[in-house]
């Protein structure tokens, strides 16, 4: 029961009361109960076994000991240790996975029925909460690009890799023929509904996930005739829909998503193979965000933008090497190629469980080879892994794992993972009472409202660095002096927990110039430009920290070098107009009137008939 609360809790969990509603409530649901079942397990007196395969065992001490170590040296040891509020992927969360795997391999007859009908019920519910958003009905409606659906999750990525999971566990549970009809007639249900929040969510590197998997066990099962019947209805799904335009794009290979992932995977290894240290290290779980601007160039940036700070390798093997270096990814292909070596031997198996297994296994990790681990759905998938691993055919005589020869180690380790359980319990109610204080408020027309709910927020958890931005926000908001001060204070704040937060430090610097330019001191300018500066040489890619710079730069006298800066965000951002309406203005200052018509001509090729721009006209060139 324990691991089928876990599946339910990772695809159903939303918070409609909450600012964030797909967050803080599935983490604390699921971080509480991935303990629990963990403590549960161990104290249930259930520990004879066969013991986990050495390349199981070995896999995870390598993974563990590789974060283990990344994180004692991080620069940002907090979030290396619990992750950050938006990912949650620190090592605690990365122990919690290893001590998943282990505990379900102790239950897998028993728990593999009960994982796979609660998969199967949350699946129904979460396609119909998917149909529903597709439908724009009331509160699900969503507004993704492209019409794509996010589900429970509110990230259609995210939804496609849960569906990778889900609709083999659906389908296995439709044609268990020992199974009563009530729940077949259920797998048949959850198998539809779920296949189409796949296609809904128009993840490709799920798409490409469940292909692989399917291809897979058509091959080992040798139903050739089924396989040609899902191809001929996959094609004519795709030929028929708008579906296949998105599809299409996996075959672009100049263009789209390819080299964008190609793109995102070489700033990656850029970062990885900075030095020896980081190559063997890594950079600490969560550390990516904070070198991710540093490994950026021209290209990178004129091609994809910068808008979203990328705190992710979209591959799930370079992902994790950056978090702990090659040991970790060592220890994580070790662990990789062990699991799809069993899911393939298990696809022949005659229990449909067997093959349901290895198919989720399978895809899920061939997806990740596009997209980056999970902690919403980790937990998921690595419960299934350890049920895979233990439905192995059985050699020898049942031994006692490893722990029970240690004298008092499974009370132990018992007493430390409830202990944990109840952590995190604290800890993510807090953390969903914090953000039940923000929402509703947190646009309010009142500053004053907007800041007092986000301190609330903030004192609730304080060691999250999501409300010390919140509320930084919302004491900028008013664009007064003291305002700014008010956010200044926020900031520091949270620089105080992550001193290298991109997000923070981007802030503090737009923060500073306002303040400078209110305060109007030397000292303030001053301490803006100190800011910025420190901040252009860890980031010197960075369109918006460019800007910046070159308003401060320009409110500094120092026209030349504003000048350099605001059309080096130009050329990163070559459809933004306000670096050429800056440009325009410090032209127009040093009195050189052509160069800043010529500025005004770039805006008025991106946006026509702009009223700051036809201002400055009117202003310096009539």
């Amino acid at each position: 029961m324990r691991f089928g609360m876990i599946a339910a809790a990772a695809l159903l969990a939303v918070d409609p009361w909450g600012w964030d509603r797909f967050g803080p409530l599935r983490w604390a649901l699921l971080s509480t109960l991935c303990f629990a079942a963990i403590a549960i397990s161990l104290g249930s007196g259930d520990v004879r076994l066969r013991p986990l395969p050495r390349w199981a065992v070995l896999g995870w001490v390598i993974t563990l000991a590789g974060l283990a170590l990344s994180t004692a040296l991080s620069e940002d040891l907090w979030h290396s240790l619990i992750g950050t509020p938006d990912r949650h992927l620190g090592l605690a969360a990365w122990v919690m996975f290893a001590g998943l795997f282990a505990t379900a391999s102790i239950y897998p007859k028993t728990a593999s029925p009960i994982v796979l009908r609660a998969t199967t019920i949350a699946t129904s519910l979460g396609g119909v909460y998917t149909l529903l958003e597709v439908g724009q009905v009331g509160s699900f409606a969503s507004d993704f690009a492209g019409d794509r659906a996010g589900g429970t999750f509110g990230q259609p990525a995210f939804l496609g890799a849960a569906m990778v999971l889900a609709v083999p566990l659906c389908a296995a549970v439709a044609v268990d023929k020992v199974a009563p009809l009530a729940w077949r007639v259920a797998g048949v249900l959850g198998s539809i509904l779920g296949a189409s929040a796949l296609a809904l969510s128009q993840s490709r590197a799920a798409w490409v996930g469940i292909a692989v998997a399917t291809i897979s066990l058509v091959v080992r099962r040798r139903t050739w005739i089924l396989g040609v019947m899902g191809l001929l209805f996959i094609v004519g799904l795709l030929a028929t829909t708008s579906l296949g335009d998105r599809a299409a794009t996996l075959t672009e290979f100049d263009t789209g998503v390819v080299v964008g992932r190609l793109d995102e995977w070489q700033v990656g290894v850029d970062a990885l193979f900075e030095s020896p240290t980081r190559g063997v290290l890594g950079y600490g779980p969560e550390g990516y965000r904070t070198v991710f601007g540093a490994h950026v160039d021209e290209r990178y940036v004129i091609q994809h933008g910068r808008d979203v700070i990328t705190d992710r390798a979209h591959l799930g093997l370079l992902d994790t090497s950056l978090s702990g270096g090659l040991v970790t990814g060592a220890g994580m292909v070790l662990l990789q190629l062990g699991l799809l070596v069993t899911a393939m031997q298990r696809l022949r198996a005659d229990d449909p469980t067997d093959a349901a297994l290895g198919v989720a296994v399978i895809g899920y990790v061939t997806q990740q080879f596009f997209l980056f681990p999970l902690a919403e759905l980790d937990p998921v998938f690595w419960v299934l892994a350890g049920l895979l691993v233990a439905r192995r055919p059985q050699r020898g005589e049942l031994r006692p794992p490893l722990f029970t020869s240690v004298s008092g180690a499974k009370e132990a380790t018992m007493l430390v993972a409830g202990f944990f359980a109840a952590v995190c319990a604290v800890a993510g109610l807090s953390d969903v009472a914090a953000d039940h204080a923000v929402n509703g408020v947190i646009d309010a027309p009142d500053g004053n409202v907007a800041l007092a709910a986000a301190d609330i927020a903030r004192n609730r958890r304080p060691d999250s660095i999501r409300y010390d931005f919140i509320a930084a926000r919302a004491a900028a908001g008013p664009g007064t002096l003291d305002g700014y001060r008010e956010a200044l204070l926020r900031l520091e704040a949270g620089l105080a927990t992550s001193p290298r937060d991109p997000a923070f430090l981007a802030e503090r610097g737009i923060v500073l110039l306002e303040i400078a330019r209110r305060d109007g001191s030397e000292e303030a300018l001053n301490a803006a430009l100190d800011s910025l500066e420190d901040l252009d040489t860890s980031d010197p890619n960075n369109p918006a920290t460019e800007l910046t710079h070159g308003i401060a730069l320009a409110l500094a006298g120092r026209s030349d070098a504003a000048i350099a800066e605001l059309e080096h965000a130009a050329r990163l951002d070559p459809v933004a107009i306000e670096p050429h309406l800056n440009l325009a203005v410090v032209h127009f200052e040093r009195g050189d009137l052509s160069a800043g018509a010529r500025a005004l001509d770039e805006v008025d090729a991106r946006a026509p008939s702009n009223a700051q721009a036809q201002t400055l006209r009117r202003e310096f060139l009539s």
